[in-house]
């Protein structure tokens, strides 16, 4: 995506208080100024601008490419999308974005394993891959159709023994993901 800014109305707000001055001779001497600052004053609003681009850019780099760009009359700011690296989940969570909390599940072995070969062929760590599995079910998830918890309710993993013993929902589910505190 390109913006242009036009850097006329730098000059045009340059100009306005020249209706102040009585002596035509001495606003024509600084309309001719003026307009010979021009090239400069453009220049300095680069600059100016350039660090503006660049303080964005650092801090939006990991998604976008920030430029600024100069031409006579105005500037171009330039603001790509960058494409996410091969098998890269562009809404991925990064562990150098806030906290990151450490957790403990227990998973079937097969499961395990299976995720690690998941994880290898992807070229990534098993933590990686589970972040990003995750974050894509956690994204996935219609909260609306989610039943809300009310303090009445049992824990989750006492419901789902329970749901589990009588053939409720989860029945079909093997093994066992989160729980007692150890």
């Amino acid at each position: 995506m390109t913006t242009e800014l036009r850097t006329e109305p730098v000059f045009d707000a340059l100009k306005q208080p020249l209706a102040l001055i009585e002596s035509d001779d001495r606003r024509r001497a600084i309309e001719t100024y003026i307009e010979a600052a021009r090239i400069p004053l453009e220049r300095a609003v680069h600059d100016l601008m350039s660090q503006m681009a660049s303080a964005v850019d650092e801090q939006v780099a990991a998604h976008y490419k920030v430029r600024l760009n100069y031409a006579p009359g105005g500037l171009q700011v330039e603001v790509d999308a960058k494409a996410p690296a091969a098998g890269e989940d562009p809404q991925a969570f990064s562990t150098a974005e806030g906290d990151v909390e450490k957790i403990t599940i227990r998973i079937p072995a097969e499961l395990k394993d299976l995720a690690q070969q998941a994880a290898s062929q992807a070229g990534t760590s098993a933590n990686t891959w589970f972040v990003k599995a995750l974050a894509r079910a956690v994204r996935n998830i219609d909260v609306t159709t989610a039943p809300p918890l009310s303090s009445a309710s049992p824990p989750a993993s006492a419901q789902w023994r329970e749901e589990k013993r009588h053939g409720g929902r989860g029945s079909r589910l093997s093994g066992w993901v989160g729980g007692d505190d150890e």
